[in-house]
């Protein structure tokens, strides 16, 4: 199973706030809703950017992204079909500019390897 990692540099007319709820709210509705997501998505996480150093206190400097999304496919062949399908075109892909500065954003494959 491959892994898409993709750092997410949040638009800057959201607000922290503004954006988390905005990722989890409606752009995850939209992902759960696309017919691509169901035929080849099997996971999909997100995680968000909290305002403190690894030490709990403040952090030593500013974060540079706002979230990281997590995808998972069967296979590069899923993964390719589900970025060109069209539902995922006209639905989703659009909405990633609206709450994202999608060229400032990071992505990434990985292969999950579980350690502990």
């Amino acid at each position: 199973m491959l892994k898409l990692v993709i750092a997410v540099k949040r638009h800057p007319d959201f607000t922290q706030e503004e954006f988390r709820r905005y990722l989890s709210v409606e752009h995850a509705k939209l992902m759960r809703e696309c017919p691509a997501s169901e035929k080849y998505v099997r996971r999909y996480v997100q995680s968000y950017a909290l305002p403190m150093g690894l030490n709990g206190g403040e952090p030593e400097a500013p974060c540079v992204f706002d979230a990281v999304s997590e995808l998972w496919f069967d296979s590069g062949a899923d993964m390719k079909a589900f970025f060109s399908d069209p539902d995922y075109l006209a639905n989703v892909r659009p909405d990633e500019s609206r709450f994202s500065e999608r060229d400032n954003c990071v992505f990434f494959m990985t292969e999950e390897r579980q350690i502990i």
